[in-house]
């Protein structure tokens, strides 16, 4: 790495024009771990994350949506599934001293089950409080019983003290296990948002929705409380679903330790947030943040609790939100316990003797009393993963062609999906208002030659995408109109393809090579490759080489699109990074700045649109398949001049055709790759 001091130039592109010609003397150095984080150790499940402060209500409320919105997306709930018949069977009842316990099932998708155990009062007297139980990773799952930790005696005290308890399966645990295993997770199924993270998010969505169909359950009174893995369950259903009216996370909310177990590490997640932050999403609802000096919320007292109490202070609701700091190992102990039910008590039944809840004595059940398959009988309708794999790709396909874009509301319908799936995707939204620092390496004008050279550097958040820009030499006038092209090549592309710069050049136009993540001189080494290939949990906490392509591409697009000199944009997506180019595209908002977009021209490289294994080498974008994948994204792309080039024969013509037409502009489809003198005529014509 050299340290020869170079010509540079840094400035805010928003502010002054990119062609500015004043330059400094300062060093700059190449793509490292100095000038791009992508370069540096990738954050995972144990780095220490630092707490986030908001100065204003209404600054964490716009955070809180967008969180909202993500974690819904990475736990596959982007389009919503469908929420069909419970079907419930509750049987097998035990009755005991002050309580009764159930055996249950129900179906959280057809074929699909929740299993568990429903705990109730012996007497019930008009609407009670019910309570959600996950169990976390324990080796006896919602069977636990002992010193550190017993399923078992907080349900029994909650139901004495006079709430419905439902103490309920972690995906592949106890009965649950006996249809599929706890980790399902492939690279396919994350196309898809098939994870086991959102299978098991999604049946606490259910869980809710059973309790509250309980005639003797008050809906308005439901808590939430779970340790461990079932503490991290606890925190993302009441981050996500309104229902949840009390919370008690368990020995989970950390800022070095996020989660050690896929169930909890879903793709996107926690990229630029963690668990404190998503633990803070309850404010102003009464939360105990219960911790232990013997695991990873030891810290919690003087780091997890005051960020979050900052965040409740926003409300002014500090006084509904406690933690209790217990001298013990990893836990839900009798200690821990205890001081939830003194918190259900006050904020869910509302006791005033609250104080006074206690365990009394915990009588155990036989297993085959508790499991509700413990004949290992399943209902005949039970699914593999494979078959409930199956299900949830063609209920998503159907959803999708409902919005096949026959009519300006269902352009309308799939272009948000779309958009909002991407920004998820990304984590960027067309960015309007990131600051983008630029730098200029290098500007002259080549021996010989009739237009000028420029080499640019941008940065957003950290990372650095690097640009070419040929314009000009001898107008009077800096010239107004840009076509941006995106190659595997990067900035070299712009000596194969000079001959097309040139016409662009000759008839006024600037022409700016773009050099994206891992493309070009910007090319990963093979140690940084296997650091990103071998960092745990990686896509939960950093974008995919696909999103970060196309993160960079944004960023370029967000230069030129908000620059008021310049009034016209074209752009070129060529070979590879066709693809990314495309979905950089159409996260162009609905906005003035997408009037500035002439044409789009988009290598789509042969692409096969129908195979989850094409997506994964060369598109993997995790969830791309739940908003409809390049079907969708095509369709939405063609509200503005685009032509598809190299398709190849898989690509479905009938879709952005279909949205031109109904946008009312020019859609061009070739399925053999085209000249690029012929690409440069049209952009000219």
């Amino acid at each position: 790495m050299s340290s020869k001091p170079m010509s540079i130039v840094i400035i805010n592109v928003f502010v002054l024009p990119i062609w500015i010609t004043t330059l400094l003397s300062v060093p700059i150095h190449a793509a490292d771990g100095s000038v791009d984080i992508r370069w540096c150790q990738p954050p995972h499940t144990d780095t220490v994350f630092k707490s986030t402060t908001y100065a204003s209500l209404s600054e964490w409320k716009q955070r809180k949506q967008w969180l909202r919105e993500h974690i819904r997306f990475a736990a596959g709930l982007i389009p919503e599934p469908q929420r069909t018949p419970l079907n419930p069977k509750i049987f097998g009842k035990l009755i005991r001293d002050g309580y009764t316990i159930e055996k249950v099932y129900f179906q959280s998708r057809p074929g699909f089950y929740v299993t568990g155990n429903l705990y109730r009062p012996t007497k019930i007297d008009g609407k009670i409080p019910a309570v959600a139980c996950p169990h976390g990773h324990w080796k006896r799952g919602r069977l636990e019983h002992g010193k550190l930790g017993s399923i078992p005696a907080r349900c029994i005290t909650l139901a004495r003290a006079g709430m419905i308890v439902f103490a309920y399966d972690m995906l592949g645990w106890n009965d649950s296990k006996k249809q599929l295993e706890h980790v399902i997770n492939s690279p396919e199924r994350d196309l898809w948002g098939i994870t086991s993270f959102g299978l098991q998010t999604f049946n606490s969505i259910r869980v809710l929705d059973f309790l509250a169909s309980l005639p003797e359950v008050d809906s308005n009174r439901i808590g939430v409380t779970g340790a461990s893995g079932g503490g991290t369950q606890t925190f993302i259903l009441s981050a996500i679903d309104d229902r949840v009216k009390v919370a008690c996370p368990v020995n989970m909310i950390s800022c070095v330790m996020q989660g050690g177990c896929p169930c909890e590490n879903a793709p996107t997640l926690r990229i630029g947030t963690n668990n404190m932050e998503i633990g803070a999403m309850f404010a102003p609802k009464p939360l105990l943040m219960i911790s232990a000096t013997g695991d990873w919320t030891l810290n919690t007292p003087t780091i997890e609790f005051p960020m979050i109490r900052d965040i409740y202070e926003l409300y002014g609701s500090a006084d509904r939100v406690s933690n209790v700091h217990v001298n013990a190992p990893h836990n839900y102990n009798h200690n821990s316990r205890q001081a939830m039910y003194r918190w259900f008590g006050q904020w869910l039944f509302g006791r005033v003797d609250a104080k006074n809840i206690t365990e009394g004595e915990i009588r155990l059940e036989k297993d085959e009393d508790m499991l509700a398959f413990a004949d290992d009988k399943l209902p005949e309708n039970t699914l593999t993963i494979e078959q409930l794999t199956e299900q949830i790709k063609a209920v998503t396909r159907q959803q999708i062609e409902k919005m096949k874009p026959e009519t300006p509301e269902q352009l309308n319908a799939l272009t948000n999906l779309v958009q909002t799936g991407l920004k998820h995707a990304i984590v960027s939204d067309f960015p309007h208002n990131d600051t983008i620092n630029s730098a200029a390496l290098k500007y002259g004008t080549p021996k010989g030659k009739d237009w000028l050279q420029q080499d640019w550097q941008f940065e957003r958040r950290g990372r650095t995408v690097r640009a070419r820009l040929y314009l000009p030499k001898n107008t009077k006038s800096t010239s107004q109109i840009l076509t941006v092209c995106v190659h595997p090549a990067g900035r070299k592309a712009a000596s194969d393809m000079i001959d097309f710069a040139k016409q662009l050049i000759t008839a006024e136009q600037q022409v700016l090579f773009v050099e994206p993540f891992d493309t070009g001189e910007s090319k990963l080494p093979d140690h940084t490759k296997q650091l990103r290939n071998s960092s745990k949990f990686f896509t939960t906490f950093n974008r995919t080489d696909t999103a970060e392509k196309v993160f960079d591409i944004l960023t370029i697009l967000a230069v030129y699109l908000n620059n008021e000199k310049i009034k016209r944009i074209n752009l070129v997506g060529m070979g590879e990074m066709g693809l990314p180019t495309l979905l950089a595209r159409v996260l162009i908002p609905p906005s003035p700045v997408i009037s500035k977009l002439m044409k789009t021209v988009i290598d789509m490289n042969q692409f096969q649109i129908d195979s989850d294994q094409a997506y994964v080498e060369q598109l993997y974008l995790p969830n791309i398949q739940r908003m409809g994948g390049i079907r969708a994204i095509s369709a939405v792309a063609a509200n503005r001049p685009i032509w598809f080039n190299n398709t190849g024969r898989s690509f479905d013509d009938d879709w952005p055709r279909i949205a031109a037409d109904t946008s009312r502009t020019a859609c061009r489809i070739n399925r053999d790759a085209v000249n690029i003198n012929d690409i440069a005529a049209w952009i000219l014509k």
